[in-house]
């Protein structure tokens, strides 16, 4: 009886124990950084009543024959799970995510907990509010550096410390200078002028009596036919001219009808096809047309012969017309509908307009039928190219890279398409300033009596391609600061050239500062957009400017960017956004408020916009975390089984990683403590039995000597 009342006792007082762990885990269900605790059972020894036998000859073995004493503890555990993060906003509140712990010391030990919240004490130490307990990390240099050999101890804000003064020694620019940036010149041009065409006309630039272009090209095919015969191909090359198609013709036609019978000459008014050979009676259903469809019908139609042409009859083919060119009389001219101009000799030309918004002083010349009388009188285009040249005071050439005279006949085949071949070209200097407006060129009739020069003064109505425009020109300013903090305001200004690809450069100071060189130069780029070179013009590698104000001189590095890189400034076709967007000077300032990180990197931010490391968090990690010994107010301490901390970094040396602004929760389930509750108390009241039932037991046999 003895024993079934102790081994009741027994299941009392440790179910009482279970009790008091339950109780605690839900009391902590609220206290930051608690790890639940748990309490596991073990059977306690056994009395041996009988021992076990082996097996004899025929008979069996026998088991031992045990009765067990009760129960005893055998162990209480504490559950490491990760507890929730609650966040708070509070930036000294700090929570982990892992298995790490911080670290503390209270200046005799050190100390572990999973509690970071944390407050600042006068000397601007993070503590823990309920012991003062000192968060242990790794303080950084005046620099922000960590320098080797750096030891782990008290973590320290110095509020109110002051962050001295930088010299800026690099600007860096950035964004983009648009590649059409280069000052435009006006341009614009009259209609077309034509002259009959002659021989050395240009097959690519022949036009019919009513003006319009037969679109021949190069690579066409000119095909040459008559009635009953093969029609004959000849292809168009660069050049070819009038002479070269009456050889098309002629070598066709003797192709066919015999060597030497015909003959096919160029002449001043078009070809002439001459069957002067007896032999051959006639030539029936001559015919050129193009092989392409955009040019035949006009082809066709400006090279038509007589349906058969008869012997000794020459055939003429006129009305063919070329551009016109600086040498052509105005008597000879045709406008770009083929027709006469309609000038009388003595008729006078005023030419009239305005170069930067100023009138230029009318000038009138006086045309002339052949040679001019005087140096006012014009017979040629070339002549009235000349006088407009005098009355805009125009220089020869138009000042950009392309040396393009600033009045001219436009030429044939020329590669600029928007300038109709034979037609006058006036092309402004570069800048607004040059820019030709209220031009007019207008004839008006000597003699009141037909015919007027109506289709010369409408021939000369001008067509603006290209307006006038300022060279492109874009300023960045920034503050850049000498070594007593004191700033400067630097201003980079970037002008196109005018050459495709080059900017020059300069920059100036806004102050009383003294530039002392490096401020002027060019930069160009390459084909992929990028800067290809940055030069000084007085071969600096600097740019440098006295402060005047008892500072020490200061030399800038200007870091426009490298070739093939594009994280400078470029150059493409897109606006020009081009900025000095960083310095590395700042003036002095004062530490005003404070970050950290997952790494547990606590950052300072100054007034003067500065931001450097002021510390990092060590964690510490156990082999055995389990084994810590608690010591109250949410702390361990290094237990014989736990083993020693490991100082590591957060989320580098550690898988850990500190979270600011939140706190970890308590890891205590209510749920599972109020089953285990319910399993336990069951458990005590079942040992109560026990010993309530053998006290029964035991008053029987008492009465048993009555």
């Amino acid at each position: 009886m003895v024993r079934s009342l102790y081994a009741g006792i027994s299941g009392l007082k440790n179910h009482q124990l279970a009790m008091d762990v339950t109780g605690a885990n839900i009391a902590n269900v609220n206290t930051v950084g608690f790890k639940a605790g748990r309490v596991t059972f073990e059977e306690s020894m056994a009395q041996l009543i009988a021992g076990a036998t082996r097996p004899d000859g025929n008979a069996g073995g026998t088991n031992p024959l045990q009765v067990g004493l009760g129960m005893s503890v055998g162990s209480t555990d504490v559950i490491l799970t990760q507890g929730n993060l609650q966040t708070t906003g509070q930036i000294t509140d700090l929570a982990l995510e892992g298995n790490a712990y911080f670290a503390y010391s209270n200046g005799e030990g050190n100390f572990y907990s999973r509690n970071g919240a944390l407050q600042f004490d006068a000397l601007g130490r993070l503590v823990l509010p309920t012991n003062g307990y000192r968060l242990q990390g790794m303080m950084a240099a005046p620099d922000g550096s960590y320098p080797a050999g750096t030891s782990i101890g008290d973590l320290r804000i110095p509020f109110g410390e002051k962050s001295p003064a930088n010299t800026t020694t690099e600007v860096r620019y950035g964004c983009n200078l648009d590649s059409d940036s280069e000052g435009l010149g006006t341009i614009t041009h009259s209609n077309r002028f034509l002259v009959q065409a002659t021989q050395d006309s240009t097959l690519t630039a022949l036009y019919d009596s009513n003006g319009n272009d037969l679109g021949i090209v190069v690579g066409d095919n000119i095909v040459v036919s008559i009635a009953g015969e093969e029609e004959g191909l000849f292809q168009v090359t660069e050049g070819m001219t009038v002479t070269d198609l009456a050889g098309m013709i002629q070598t066709y036609l003797r192709d066919r009808t015999g060597d030497n019978f015909i003959t096919v000459n160029p002449s001043d008014d078009g070809l002439t096809v001459d069957l002067s050979i007896s032999a051959v009676a006639s030539v029936n259903g001559l015919q050129v047309r193009s092989s392409r469809a955009g040019s035949n019908s006009y082809v066709a139609n400006a090279l038509v012969f007589p349906p058969s042409i008869l012997n000794a009859t020459p055939v003429s083919i006129t009305g063919l017309r070329a551009p016109a060119t600086a040498d052509s009389l105005i008597s000879e001219l045709y406008d770009a509908n083929g027709q006469a101009l309609g000038l009388e000799a003595d008729d006078v030309i005023r030419i009239n307009g305005a170069v930067g918004g100023t009138n230029i002083p009318p000038v009138n010349a006086t045309y002339e039928a052949t040679d001019p009388l005087d140096e006012t009188s014009v017979s040629t285009l070339g002549d009235l190219v000349v006088r407009i040249q005098e009355a805009f005071r125009f220089p020869q050439t138009d000042g950009t890279i392309y040396d393009n005279p600033s009045v001219s006949i436009n030429s044939a085949n020329t590669d600029d398409d928007r300038i109709p071949d034979g037609s006058i070209v006036l092309r402004g200097q570069p800048e607004r300033a040059f820019g030709i407006t209220a031009l007019s060129i207008q004839a008006a009739n000597s003699n009141n009596q037909s015919p007027a020069p109506t289709r010369f003064n409408a021939n000369l109505g001008f067509t603006e391609i290209q307006a006038a425009r300022d060279t492109g020109s874009h300023s960045t300013s920034i503050v850049v600061y000498d070594e007593s903090g004191d700033a400067h305001t630097m201003t980079t200004t970037f002008t196109h050239t005018g050459t495709p690809g080059e900017w020059l450069w300069e920059v100036n100071m806004e102050g009383g500062e003294q530039i002392l060189g490096g401020n002027r130069g060019r930069i160009t780029f390459g084909q992929d957009g990028s800067p290809s070179s940055f030069t000084y013009d007085d071969q600096s590698s600097n740019f440098r400017f006295e402060p005047m104000n008892g500072s020490n001189i200061v030399s800038i590095n200007l870091n426009v960017g490298t070739p093939g890189s594009f994280r400078g400034i470029t150059q493409f076709r897109s606006e020009t956004t081009t900025a000095a967007r960083e310095q590395d000077g700042y003036t002095m300032g004062k530490l005003q408020e404070i970050s950290i990180d997952e790494t547990g990197e606590i950052s300072g931010i100054y007034t003067n916009g500065i931001s450097k490391s002021i510390a990092r968090i060590y964690v510490a990690e156990f082999n055995n975390p389990a084994g810590l010994l608690k010591m109250g107010d949410s702390v361990y301490a290094v237990s014989n089984n736990s083993g020693q901390a490991v100082m590591l970094r957060p989320g580098i040396g550690s898988t850990t990683r500190v979270k600011p602004g939140a706190l970890e929760m308590s890891n205590v389930d209510l749920a599972s403590e109020f089953t285990t509750m319910i399993s336990t108390q069951r458990g005590f009241q079942a040992n109560a039995r026990v010993i309530t039932t053998s006290d029964s037991m035991l008053q029987e046999l008492v009465q048993l000597v009555r």
